[in-house]
């Protein structure tokens, strides 16, 4: 599942131990919280007999919607890395984005996107740090997709009464999401720009000058990536990822015989997603299941739709995205091993 991130590439990579057990333990906690307490509001029973008469033909449109989405995810990062200077195209990137995506919904702490950023670059032979780069804007621009969308579900069905804390969150996230744009747009290039002055007035080897030679490459990556036509690019491909996997939510509905217009697709989907920002579980389970549980209900459904909408939704995202991540790393085996030769020949 493309979920969102809820901490720096490398903050997590660089963790103790112990905070980073401490963090896992506080995730499984809070996934059991939420199925917890969808159970207590649940007649179990009438829950299992609404999943036994859902209409699973309608799971094939919405798989066609998912893989939609997903291909417009792999050109966007294909589109990034190539306007940082990479001559990189869809098809080599398509098994490290689908790998990452596999060992983020089942390894803990979105091992996935670290990954992503320090090991599989090297198959698709873009720096560590244009990745890195790619993977934060990548994020930003999510959640600044996933407010509009649902600002504009939210707007059209306004029977809908979204909670408050809702409602603030993505006024905030819209704000600060936009000002950190913002200040890619106008202060990347001038930044990097000193840092590159201040690593050649070191020592080459100084780590110190490593240091600011790679963040001097990380905001230039900045710079290339928001430039008017890319950025442009990247922005549509995002709607257009989003717009898929909305699809996806809306197919699984019908399947239940929910009749809600399309756009209500959309809030479902942006009000999930953004629930993966709480931590939990590999793979989302608690947070996810209970933001479609509570989103349903609060269009009308009855809490055992709700409650199997939940568990067929997970299901929808998770299982495709993880085989199909699985699938691509086994046919592409080198995406680790050239990482792996790079690391012996530097050793």
């Amino acid at each position: 599942m493309a979920r969102l991130v809820g901490g720096s590439v490398t903050g997590q990579q660089t963790a103790p131990p112990a905070r980073r057990l401490g963090r896992s333990a506080v995730g499984w906690v809070i996934s059991i919280a939420c199925l917890a307490f969808i159970a207590s509001k649940v007649d179990l029973g009438q829950a299992t007999r609404a999943l036994q008469a859902y209409s699973w033909p309608y799971l094939v449109p919405a798989l066609a919607g998912l893989a939609f989405g997903y291909c417009q995810r792999v050109i966007r990062w294909a589109v990034m890395l190539s306007s940082a200077g990479e001559a990189v195209n869809p098809s080599r990137c398509a098994a490290p984005f689908l790998g990452s995506i596999t060992l983020n919904n089942v390894l803990p702490l979105r091992a996935g996107d670290i990954v992503r950023a320090t090991v599989f670059p090297a198959a698709i032979g873009v720096p560590r740090t244009a990745a890195i780069s790619s993977i934060v804007l990548e994020r930003l621009l999510d959640l600044l997709t996933l407010a509009f969308c649902l600002t504009v579900g939210a707007t059209v069905l306004g029977g809908v009464k979204l909670p408050t804390w809702l409602v603030d969150g993505t006024v905030l996230l819209v704000v600060v999401g936009g000002l950190i744009l913002l200040a890619v747009l106008l202060f990347s290039g001038p930044i990097a720009r000193r840092l590159s002055q201040a690593a050649k007035a070191r020592s080459a080897d100084d780590l110190v000058a490593k240091l600011l030679r790679a963040g001097a490459s990380m905001l230039d990556g900045f710079r290339q990536m928001s430039a008017p036509r890319p950025l442009f690019a990247v922005l549509v491909l995002s709607l257009l990822a989003w717009l898929g996997e909305a699809t996806c939510f809306y197919f699984v509905m019908l399947g239940f015989g929910l009749t809600y217009p399309p756009v209500a697709a959309l809030l479902v989907m942006a009000f999930v997603t953004l629930s993966t920002l709480v931590p939990s579980s590999p793979g989302y389970v608690g947070p996810f299941h209970l933001a479609a549980f509570s989103i349903m209900t609060l269009l009308g459904a009855r809490e055992d739709v709700a409650t199997s909408f939940a568990v067929i939704s997970h299901l929808m995202l998770w299982v495709p995205t993880t085989v199909a991540g699985g699938i691509a790393m086994l046919l592409r085996p080198e995406i680790f091993r050239v990482a792996a030769a790079e690391r012996s020949r530097g050793a």
